[in-house]
């Protein structure tokens, strides 16, 4: 298992690099972006303009050749059922795809290729080379733990009083080789460790207070007794269909949570929303991340999403959560004055309870609606997550330092 060398390759277009006998040794970069290459290999750094926040990575340890190639590892999303029947308990989460019904627009987000912000372009090239990077040392290893184990058997095997006098020459060969693949696994283990993508957060008190405080709220909002990913919608005509609402949701219970990638690191834990028609919506300090099943993903800056929040009525006519607040009831089929249509013989009373909404949107095509039971929780969020905006705003647009 050889490694192989190249004396002179092309590390960005425009850039030459040439390797010595005393290896290479050089930094360079641009606001915002550093390169530092020396024997050890080269390791990139990615600063967030304006937030403070870092990215790290070893995109190629010493000795250790890099291809461009996709990776396909992506978690699942998770969703429940809806109920079967009006004032049915929701269902656990279920895989079955999700199907919009006939004549609702679509509520969800453009391809993942087109939402990353300009200014995490570089980023993203990152942590595509990381993966890469990352595969190859995983097959890389495999192979190196299967061949130790494979030489540590033979060795015990012909250890044995009995056969050990016809093996002494290969026995002592193996005695060398044994320590030089446990050798070769270790450095391969730390080479894999290196090529994960660490989230440095590291911006001024009011971020970081900012930051906690939408931890906090989020803590809040996952504990509502129902949450809803609104995936389409339509305009109703509430004379003809006898209705008082003014617009039909189609939508999924979801559940919220705390989740890790398996490229980037952080100290802490993205904040989860599960989408039921598209990728999940990861929350981490200054950036949204969402993976396609196919490997692709996409990063937005925070400061490019818009957030909508606050209550709204919704006529419910399945389960009604424990934590929601009713605020009237109306009918099934309606006059104009909301009094009941007497000419439907078997019209029943609704509640309308007041639920919480959020919504996510950017200039790049996020587009991602959120129902929640506790319509206060819901606002403490949205008011958090302005309040966390504000405070990476407040550093200023200048390079960060790495």
């Amino acid at each position: 298992m050889g490694l192989r060398f190249r004396q002179t390759f092309t590390l960005f277009p425009g850039v030459r690099l040439n390797v010595g006998k005393r290896g290479m040794s050089a930094s360079f970069g641009v606001p915002g972006a550093t390169l530092n290459l020396g024997p050890r290999g080269v390791r990139s750094t990615v600063g967030l303009p304006g937030t403070g926040l870092s990215y790290s990575s070893m995109i190629s340890p010493a000795g250790r050749r890099t291809v461009a190639e996709p990776s396909n590892s992506i978690a699942e999303p998770s969703y429940w059922e809806p109920p079967s029947h009006p004032g049915a308990e929701p269902n656990r989460p279920t895989s079955e795809p999700y199907i919009r019904s006939g004549g609702m627009r679509e509520i969800g987000s453009a391809a993942v290729e087109s939402l990353t912000s300009a200014g995490l372009l570089d980023f993203r090239t990152m942590i595509v080379d990381a993966r890469t990077q990352r595969r190859e040392i995983e097959a890389d290893l495999s192979e190196a733990r299967a061949e130790h184990g494979h030489r540590e058997r033979e060795q015990n095997w012909k250890q044995k009083p009995i056969i050990r006098v016809l093996f002494k020459k290969r026995i002592a060969k193996l005695e060398e080789l044994i320590p030089m693949l446990a050798a070769e696994t270790e450095r391969l283990e730390g080479w894999l460790e290196a090529t994960h993508i660490q989230v440095q957060f590291d911006t001024d008190d009011a971020a970081q207070r900012g930051y906690g405080a939408m931890i906090r709220a989020f803590d809040a909002l996952r504990g509502c007794g129902a949450i809803w990913d609104v995936t389409s919608d339509r305009d109703t005509n509430r004379v003809v269909e006898r209705t008082a609402a003014s617009r039909e949701l189609q939508r999924r219970p979801v559940v919220l949570d705390y989740s890790k990638s398996g490229i980037i690191r952080f100290g802490g834990k993205a904040m989860s929303f599960a989408n039921a028609n598209g990728e999940d919506v990861l929350i981490y300090p200054g950036m949204i991340l969402m993976q396609r099943g196919d490997g692709e993903f996409a990063l937005i800056d925070l400061r490019d999403v818009t957030i909508e929040f606050g209550g709204v009525n919704f006529i419910e006519e399945e389960h009604v959560p424990e934590d929601t607040q009713v605020v009237r009831h109306t009918w099934a089929k309606v006059n104009k004055d909301g009094s009941p249509d007497r000419r439907f013989k078997d019209n029943y009373q609704i509640p309308v309870c007041l639920y919480g909404k959020l919504k996510f949107t950017s200039n790049t095509g996020l587009t991602e609606e959120y129902q929640f039971s506790n319509a206060p929780a819901a606002v403490a969020f949205g008011q958090a997550f302005e309040a966390y905006k504000a405070a990476l705003r407040s550093l200023g647009d200048g390079p960060s330092k790495n």
